[in-house]
């Protein structure tokens, strides 16, 4: 982790040993008292911690935050709900890249049983996203929310955006192709089996449009990467054009 993160009622207490934060800076970082570090409040500041003491039960630390984090970009996304070690590595890597929500759907071809997951059932998605704040120098995270069907998510999502869903059957342009019209993107990726027929029509009805990035069919996580950092480029070129 290149930042470690503290909620607003943590900062300046001690930190237990057996914390996961802790055991990083100990064994990993090698810290010793004197030592300073990054840290950063989850969606607040960055700044720096000192670690004053160290004893057989906690960390004391010094925290001093003053430098703001810019907003996450203004991305969305809708991934089909994968088998628990692909969601794992998703909602690391995608809070890395950079997102403000990621909407997980259980899909007519997905497994329905895959949210009975310590994953989801015990919160540790959670961790996931913060590590891949961490991972990312980040202090900001993105919402994370599951649904139980592709018609209950599309009710919910940002009205005045961009609309895009990956398909390699029905894709009208490359996803290269894609020129922002919004300051706001959705983007919808399958899990490993795709979008049903019934599927493809709410998307429709919902304006989506449908693009893809080749013939060759990815896996969800892969997917998710690569179409993500596609399109936050695109946003970056906005930005810059304006």
């Amino acid at each position: 982790m290149n930042i470690i993160l503290f909620n607003e009622n943590e900062v300046n207490k001690p930190l237990p040993i057996r914390d996961s934060r802790a055991i990083h800076l100990l064994k990993v970082l090698k810290m010793k008292e004197g030592d300073s570090f990054d840290v950063g409040l989850v969606d607040g500041p960055r700044g720096k911690a000192s670690i004053v003491k160290i004893n057989r039960c906690n960390i004391q630390l010094q925290c001093v935050f003053q430098e703001e984090v810019p907003q996450l970009p203004q991305v969305t996304m809708l991934i089909g709900l994968p088998r628990p070690p692909s969601a794992r590595r998703i909602l690391r890597d995608i809070t890395s890249q950079g997102v403000q929500e990621l909407h997980f759907v259980v899909t007519d071809k997905g497994e329905e049983s895959y949210l009975n997951s310590r994953l989801w059932s015990k919160d540790e998605y959670l961790r996931l996203v913060r590590e891949g704040a961490e991972q990312a120098f980040c202090t900001r995270q993105p919402t994370v929310s599951i649904h139980d069907s592709l018609l209950s998510c599309l009710d919910q999502l940002e009205q005045q955006a961009d609309r895009l869903v990956l398909d390699n059957y029905e894709a009208s342009l490359s996803l290269g192709e894609y020129r922002p019209c919004q300051s706001y993107t959705i983007l919808a990726v399958g899990a490993e089996r795709g979008w049903s027929a019934t599927e493809r029509d709410l998307f429709r009805q919902h304006h989506f449009l449908f693009a893809n990035m080749g013939e060759r069919v990815l896996r969800t996580e892969t997917a998710c990467i690569a179409g993500l950092a596609i399109v936050l480029e695109k946003h970056r070129a906005l930005s810059t054009r304006q």
